[in-house]
């Protein structure tokens, strides 16, 4: 038997679209990597291959720290759990079920679907990458017994982190530019 082709899914359609033609708005190009049935895998060019974005079907989207072709830790979440309201408007259920305490902006109903992706994840993610991507950034390995993080330093944090007892490997962020 076959395999069929993988569909592609809305917001993985939408996302490589909108990134290439949003380039500016990230410090390190966007790319596929790997396409799953459900997911998909994003890494950014000149970034460390131990940091990677994972997007699935359902509306989660995951900056993973990996480390020996494992996920070590997710380091950062723009997830997005869409519902379409009976008057036709958009929504993510996380942010009307699950409201952050320290959320100071409104919940959000939008127009369009696409405007919802764009605002509520690709452009916090862009702008991510603009924040975490420098050239002083060291992406930091921790474990204490059974129990491991991730954490992407820089400035003040990362002589503090050098000295942790529960560090045991860094990696600078950027490989190239």
């Amino acid at each position: 038997m076959k395999d069929r082709p993988i569909k592609h899914f809305y917001q993985q359609t939408l996302f490589l679209r909108w990134a290439a033609r949003n380039r500016r708005l990230f410090s390190h190009q966007p790319y596929l990597l790997q396409q799953k049935k459900g997911s998909c895998d994003i890494a950014f060019r000149g970034v460390s291959k131990h940091i990677t974005c994972c997007f699935t079907k359902p509306g989660a989207i995951m900056i993973g720290a990996d480390y020996r072709n494992t996920n070590f830790d997710i380091i950062g979440e723009f997830d997005l759990y869409e519902e379409r309201t009976p008057e036709g408007r958009w929504l993510c259920s996380m942010c009307r079920d699950h409201p952050h305490p320290d959320k100071t902006e409104p919940f959000i109903e939008y127009e369009d679907r696409k405007e919802m992706w764009i605002e509520h994840s690709f452009a916090p993610l862009a702008a991510w990458t603009r924040e975490s991507f420098t050239i002083n950034a060291v992406l930091c390995l921790y474990r204490d017994g059974g129990s491991t993080w991730a954490v992407i330093e820089q400035g003040p944090n990362l002589k503090k982190t050098t000295e942790s007892r529960y560090l045991f490997k860094k990696f600078p962020v950027l490989t190239a530019r």
